[in-house]
């Protein structure tokens, strides 16, 4: 068990890793990292917005062709847009699957009993499409804006200072809490010799597990009094450069609110 543990650790702080070297991407020169960051913040979020309320298949269809040409523009290579993405559509997918056969309509095929029908398929092709496609023009913005940048246009924005927050913290500080937890497997499986067995590898895992949240504890209090004695226990502001609005983000913007517009017209004005 420790052995799946250990695996599962190291994915995870592979990916959180990656986080942290998306900004690479950031600092580049394409379309969306020249915007302005609160433009690129609700013109992209007014996006995956409008993802999560269109029905249409057809609609989505274009919507991912709007996340590709972004993405493109931005110098932001499809294939690790793509991988960034794929874990939330999956699972939406394994989500939602008993929908095939629930969902009432023409059937397509029968399995063991039971009849898979057109509308249960369209159900999951469009729910995976829509998570899908969201996540990807999410993901955008933390690819193609510094991390920075970002909290301060959420701050500009009005945006309530707790939930500004939050975010800061724990984007900060997650990928510390499972690099600890990666420490705390390479020592325990340094010093183990031989293979645990099923029952074994459970009282490891709980061990393990046990220690990891007594040094979360332990590290998150350090972490906050580290933040008071810096002045940390005032409103996050960090620093940005200030940049003039223009033409373009203007255009941007203008595009995600009739897009928005035009998605609600085609849901609930047809």
């Amino acid at each position: 068990m420790t052995g799946v543990v250990a695996r599962s650790a190291e994915s995870i702080t592979g990916a959180l890793r990656a986080v942290f070297t998306a900004e690479q991407v950031a600092a580049g020169d394409g379309f969306l990292q020249q915007r302005d960051p609160r433009v690129t913040l609700l013109s992209v979020s007014g996006f995956a917005i409008a993802v999560m309320l269109t029905r249409s298949l057809s609609v989505t269809v274009m919507f991912g062709l709007i996340t590709a040409v972004l993405a493109w523009l931005s110098a932001v290579p499809l294939r690790r847009l793509a991988t960034r993405c794929a874990v939330a559509p999956f699972v939406s997918a394994l989500i939602v699957f008993p929908q095939v056969v629930l969902l009432p309509g023409d059937p397509l095929v029968q399995v063991f009993g039971l009849a898979v029908t057109d509308a249960g398929v369209a159900y999951v092709v469009l729910f995976t499409m829509r998570v899908g496609v969201g996540v990807a023009l999410l993901s955008l913005i933390v690819m193609t804006t510094k991390f920075s940048s970002i909290i301060a246009a959420m701050r500009e924005l009005r945006i309530p200072v707790t939930l500004v927050w939050v975010i800061a913290v724990t984007y900060r500080y997650l990928f510390l809490f499972f690099d600890e937890l990666w420490r705390l497997i390479l020592a325990r499986n340094s010093r183990t010799t031989g293979r645990l067995g099923s029952r074994g590898g459970w009282y490891d895992a709980k061990q393990l597990a046990g220690i990891f949240l007594l040094r979360t504890l332990d590290c998150g209090e350090r972490v906050g009094q580290g933040m008071r004695a810096r002045g940390g226990d005032r409103p996050p502001s960090p620093y940005r450069r200030s940049r003039t609005i223009d033409m373009y983000d203007y255009t941007l913007a203008a595009l995600a609110v009739i897009v928005m517009v035009g998605t609600v017209v085609i849901r609930w004005g047809l």
